[in-house]
């Protein structure tokens, strides 16, 4: 649950450990490795927190993030170039989702069925539930404010059958009853439990057909397991049975609970009921021993699930060794198969290799291959502890490991960094919401999302915490924004056999197709107009600093279409520079053209900050105040200079990343406007520049 960085629940999610780590068997290194693009910026101005994705029949992406419970709305954003670029989902209405319930922002859950109709679950601040489809593309939405049976309610996972309006639809959703269970023999906890829609926003308790003792309390009607400490997503076989991953009530074992739903009756008078079985997963890293034993073991945070196209299931958590309870080794991310459909598991097999390695997500292709993704630390311990918490000196990447050959008794995993510079400094809070009480740095949330693009290729969201924005806490700095960001493999083995992963890494500049500008709100699409619309940008350098260009399709006129969110226009170039062992990690840097009411345009530039006071919607803001030497043509030209002494985060010999330009509207100006929303109307691929030289 996210409570926009100060989360409310006091129960802890920690990171617990798993034991034996070195005995276990680790995964050979493959030849091929997968490649990766340059960091695509989601949303300019909004943070990331647990990024989800879906990738639709027409590689058509979505991504959404809780933007906290106190806030009450998510952000929904969705890519019609192939991951090339995002924009919010026509359906937000002032903010990121529909307005239609009033509460949200605590979870966020993206799925698609077989028609590539798009259904989101919102986490109303632990008290329900709203869940809603949309047939259009989030162009409109239908909702239920209230789908769980069983409240408080916290972190939701979908998995659908077939598509809506077939007979047979189904879409179900297992969450946490939140202290909901009262068996004798186990700790007052949470219960894992299951409801089912038709219609994909009304939900009804896919009832337990025989519930045991050990389901006792407020979910005892749609109980799947009382043993469970943290819920992972769940799947539906081909077999037509759900496995739902999910942490042990112990804190140190993984497990699958596995259950056929059965649906009788049609409309409102259909039931559907399930018989469960939990089955453990991890008993080779984590044997059973008393909990003051050396080597206690377990789950760190979510263990996740995937399955692939002949039906193998594959498992991933992270662990860690330890000693009663303090961790005497770091983070290790294993994988496990399933070939029956989850009913037995293979030996755990260790993928990370070095540093220390949790928060992983796993997808599937083809029969057998297989991609992971985590966040990685440099670093395996500081002063001899060994949790994220501890690595107040640590640089995270993203990690991937990639196998095409997964199914085999010595599987071959190939392990690439995908992120293009380390995407924070500092230490990870890994006691989930229990962050407010240390005052830990739990901005990139619990998990990142991989998932496969229609070209076999792998596709990773996470959050760049780099924006030099942070604030000081009893455990170092603590990244307040860092935006969310995609990549997607565009060289090495395919995911897909049959398919071929594909793209580039520009260099300097970037082309964009024309055509493509428009304003995304209210329901509907708007098109911008030709002075909005991106046709090229690059970066070069003269004596002074550097040369940003733009290019749009014409600018006779810097009138913009008022239609399009607002009547002054914007053209504005950012990117990104990592700075080594900073806390804030790196800046934001910008350069734009702004014209009010189609007036002479001002140049601007300067570095990304907070507004202030804090805005509902937005964590980073761009300001024009700050003048610089600028020119535009009406073939649709602008120059910006940028002087190298604006932008002292650009070091000489080092990249500058995730250059875009973007376009948009605004209402009044950005001049001294803490509340200065962007509508980005069009926006560039990303390039890189490495600088090549600094003023005297």
């Amino acid at each position: 649950m996210r409570v926009r960085r100060t989360p409310l629940l006091v129960a802890a999610l920690g990171l617990v450990a798993a034991a034996g780590a070195a005995a276990l068997p680790a995964a050979a290194t493959t030849t091929a490795a997968p490649v990766f693009g340059h960091e695509v910026i989601i949303d300019h101005q909004r943070s990331g927190f647990e990024p989800d994705l879906v990738v639709d029949s027409h590689d058509t992406m979505y991504s959404s993030v809780p933007n906290g419970s106190s806030q009450a709305h998510s952000f929904i954003w969705t890519s019609l170039d192939h991951g090339q670029s995002f924009q919010q989902i026509p359906g937000q209405v002032g903010f990121g989702k529909p307005l239609t319930c009033p509460q949200g922002g605590g979870d966020t859950e993206l799925a698609k069925d077989g028609g590539d109709n798009l259904f989101l679950s919102d986490l109303q601040n632990l008290s329900n539930l709203s869940n809603a489809v949309s047939t259009d593309g989030g162009k409109t939405f239908t909702f239920s404010c209230t789908s769980a049976p069983n409240t408080p309610v916290d972190r939701m996972w979908y998995a659908s059958h077939g598509k809506l309006g077939d007979p047979d639809f189904a879409i179900y959703e297992e969450y946490d009853a939140v202290l909901s269970n009262t068996n004798p023999n186990n700790p007052v906890g949470n219960q894992l439990v299951e409801i089912v829609s038709h219609d994909g926003a009304n939900f009804s308790p896919v009832l337990n057909a025989n519930p045991s003792a050990a389901c006792l309390g407020g979910g005892t009607y749609n109980c799947v397991t009382n043993e469970e400490s943290l819920p992972g997503n769940q799947i539906l076989t081909k077999k037509g049975e759900l496995v739902i991953a999910h942490g042990g009530q112990d804190g140190r074992s993984v497990y699958v609970s596995v259950g056929k739903p059965v649906t009788t009756g049609t409309g409102e008078a259909a039931v559907t009921t399930a018989t469960w079985k939990d089955i453990r997963v991890n008993g080779d890293v984590c044997p059973d021993k008393s909990t003051s034993a050396p080597g206690i073991c377990g789950a760190a945070n979510f263990p996740t699930i995937a399955q692939d196209t002949a039906g193998n299931l594959y498992l991933v958590n992270s662990a860690q060794e330890t000693s009663g309870s303090t961790a005497k080794g770091p983070y290790i991310v294993y994988v496990n198969v399933s070939k029956d459909g989850g009913h037995t598991w293979g030996k755990s097999i260790q993928v990370s290799k070095g540093g220390s390695n949790a928060f992983p997500w796993i997808t599937a292709g083809s029969s057998g291959r297989v991609g992971v993704a985590w966040y990685h630390a440099n670093e395996e311990s500081e002063k001899n502890k060994f949790t994220f918490d501890d690595l107040t000196h640590a640089e995270f990447d993203v990690q991937v490991a990639q196998s095409i050959d997964a199914l085999s008794a010595h599987p071959h995993y190939s392990v690439v960094t995908a992120s293009e510079h380390p995407m924070k400094y500092g230490p990870i809070c890994t006691a989930g919401t229990a962050c407010a009480v240390s005052q830990g740095d739990r901005s990139l949330g619990d998990y990142l999302n991989i998932g496969v693009d229609r070209d076999g290729g792998l596709a990773v969201v996470y959050v760049d915490d780099t924006s030099n924005t942070f604030t000081t806490g009893p455990t170092g700095a603590i990244a307040e924004n860092g935006p969310p960001v995609f990549q997607k493999q565009i060289g090495g083995p395919t995911m897909i056999v049959g398919k071929t992963p594909h793209g580039s890494r520009p260099v300097d500049r970037v082309s964009d197709p024309g055509g493509d500008t428009d304003y995304s709100a209210n329901g509907t699409r708007t098109p911008a107009g030709d002075n909005l619309d991106l046709t090229a940008a690059s970066v070069s350098e003269d004596a002074t600093g550097l040369v940003v260009t733009m290019k749009v399709r014409a600018l006779e006129s810097l009138q913009v279409n008022p239609t399009a969110g607002g009547t002054t226009g914007e053209w504005i170039t950012r990117f990104t520079t990592y700075n080594p062992a900073t806390p804030g990690n790196g800046h934001i840097y910008y350069a734009g053209m702004e014209s009010v009411g189609g007036q002479a345009p001002r140049f601007f530039d300067g570095d990304v900050a907070a507004p202030s006071p804090a805005g509902v919607q937005l964590s980073m803001v761009f300001d024009s105040a700050h003048a610089i030497s600028g020119s535009y043509k009406p073939n649709g030209t602008v120059t910006l200079h940028v002087p190298y002494a604006d932008i002292p985060g650009a070091k000489p010999g080092q990249p500058i990343y995730s250059v875009t330009a973007l376009t948009g509207t605004t209402a009044g100006t950005l001049q001294g406007n803490p509340a200065g929303i962007v509508n980005v109307t069009d926006a560039t691929p990303p390039f890189s520049h490495a600088m090549r030289r600094r003023a005297a």
